[in-house]
C-alpha cells in the first residue's frame, strides 16, 4: 500500500478527493489530510509520503512552496496538484516541478483517475533500494551490469535522470536561465571525478548532449555522433565540459531568440495547424504542444489575432478545401476528409457559410472561369 496525502483548505474538496481515491482505487492508499500548506508540510516531515495531492492556494505554504519543501525532504514524492485557477505560470511551476497532472476544479473523475493510474504505474515500477556494490580495483573503469543508477553523491538530493529531465522541461518551456543553471548543476557534481566511475561521467554527459542537440532543430541529428565520439575519447573532464557548453551555448541562445522573438507561442500554434489541419484540432491538443492552458491560449489568440482560434483553423481549412477543388479531381467527400471534416455534410455547410456556395458549384464556377479564359487567349 502506498501514502497519499491530500492538502486542500477546503474540507469538502479533501472528502471529495479521498472518495475518488478510496472509490476507484481500494486499498491502494493510506490517505493523510492536511487543511493547510503548513500542516501538510509536517505531516511530510513525519510520514513517508509517496503522493502529494495538493491545492495551489492554501495558507501559510501554497501548493508550489509545500511542493519544493517537501521534493527537499522526499526528492521521491509524486505530485499532483489541483486548482480552481486555469493560469499559466502555475501550470509552468507544477512542470518543472515534475508534476504529474495539473487538474482544474471541480474535479473531473476521468481525467483525476487517469493521472492517479499513471502514478500508481510509476510507483509500481521503483527499483528497490540500491544494493551496495562491491569497491573495484583502482583503475577498472569497466561498468558493472547491475549498476544502472548514480552512485551516491554526497551534498546531492536528486539524481542525474532526475536533473536530465528537468533539462527537458527547461527547453520544452522555453527556460534558456533555468538550462543554464540545471545544466551547472548537473556537470558541476562531476568536477571531483574520483567519487565517479569515468564510464558513468561519459554516459551521463552524452545523456545530456542528446537532450541539447535534440533541442535545437539547427544541429542537424549527425552532430550528435560526432560529439559523443568526441566526449568518449577526451582523456579530462574540463575537455569534455567545453564540449558541453558549446551546445548549450548554442541552445540558450536560440532560446533567448526565440523568447524574444513577437507571438513565439502564437506563431508556433499557427504552424502545428499548418501541417496538421487534417487532424482532429481540439484546443486541449494546441495548448499542451507550447505548453500552455487551453484557457490562456485562447485567450492569447484572440488579443494577438483578433480572432478566435476556432475561426483561424476553420479558415484555413476551407482555404486548403479551395486549393483542393481547384487543383486536383478530388471528390468532395475526399476533400472533406482531407481538410479534417469526417462530415462531408458538415464540410459542405461551412464551405457555403464562408463563401456563400457549395463546394459543387464553387468547382464547377472555377471550371467555367478557367475554361473562358483558355478560349480568350489568342
Amino acid at each position: 500500500m502506498f501514502t497519499a496525502l491530500i492538502a486542500d483548505d477546503e474540507s469538502t474538496e479533501r472528502t471529495a478527493v479521498a472518495f475518488l481515491l478510496e472509490q476507484h482505487f481500494p486499498g491502494r492508499f493510506h490517505i493523510f489530510q492536511a487543511e493547510n500548506g503548513k500542516d501538510a508540510l509536517a505531516t511530510v516531515k513525519e510520514q513517508r509520503i509517496d503522493l502529494l495531492l495538493s491545492d495551489i492556494e492554501m495558507p501559510f505554504l501554497n501548493g508550489i512552496e509545500l511542493a519544493k519543501e517537501s521534493r527537499k525532504l522526499q526528492p521521491d514524492i509524486e505530485l499532483l496538484f489541483f486548482s480552481g485557477y486555469d493560469n499559466f505560470e502555475y501550470v509552468q511551476s507544477a512542470l518543472l516541478l515534475r508534476a504529474v497532472n495539473y487538474v482544474l476544479k471541480p474535479l473531473e473523475p476521468g481525467q483525476f483517475c487517469a493521472a492517479i493510474q499513471e502514478i500508481l504505474s510509476r510507483l509500481e515500477q521503483r527499483p528497490p533500494e540500491e544494493q551496495q556494490i562491491e569497491e573495484r580495483p583502482a583503475g577498472d573503469l569497466t561498468l558493472l551490469p547491475e549498476e544502472s543508477g548514480e552512485p551516491p553523491a554526497e551534498g546531492s538530493d536528486v539524481s542525474a535522470p532526475v536533473l536530465l529531465r528537468r533539462i527537458e522541461l527547461a527547453i520544452q518551456l522555453k527556460q534558456p536561465i533555468q538550462l543554464s543553471e540545471l545544466a551547472e548543476e548537473l556537470l558541476g557534481r562531476y568536477l571531483d571525478t574520483g567519487s565517479y566511475s569515468h564510464v558513468y561521467i561519459r554516459h551521463v554527459v552524452a545523456d545530456l548532449l542528446q537532450i541539447l542537440i535534440d533541442g535545437n532543430p539547427d544541429v542537424p541529428d549527425s552532430e550528435f555522433e560526432k560529439a559523443a565520439e568526441e566526449v568518449y575519447a577526451l582523456r579530462y573532464f574540463s575537455d569534455i565540459r567545453n564540449v558541453v557548453q558549446k551546445y548549450l551555448d548554442i541552445l540558450v541562445g536560440e532560446l533567448h531568440r526565440e523568447m524574444d522573438g513577437p507571438n513565439f507561442s502564437i506563431n508556433r500554434v499557427k504552424q502545428y495547424i499548418s501541417q496538421h489541419y487534417g487532424e482532429d484540432l481540439t484546443l486541449a491538443t494546441l495548448a499542451d504542444h507550447v505548453y500552455l492552458s487551453p484557457n490562456y491560449l485562447s485567450n492569447m489568440f484572440t488579443k494577438v489575432t483578433g480572432t478566435s482560434l476556432n475561426r483561424y483553423i476553420r479558415q484555413f481549412r476551407m482555404e486548403k478545401a479551395r486549393e483542393l477543388l481547384v487543383n486536383t479531381g478530388m471528390k468532395i467527400s475526399d476533400v472533406s476528409q482531407a481538410v479534417g471534416y469526417p462530415s462531408t455534410s458538415y464540410f459542405i455547410k461551412h464551405f457555403q457559410q464562408m463563401y456563400g456556395m457549395t463546394p459543387v458549384a464553387f468547382r464547377q464556377q472555377h471550371t467555367m472561369q478557367s475554361e473562358d479564359q483558355g478560349s480568350e487567349t489568342p
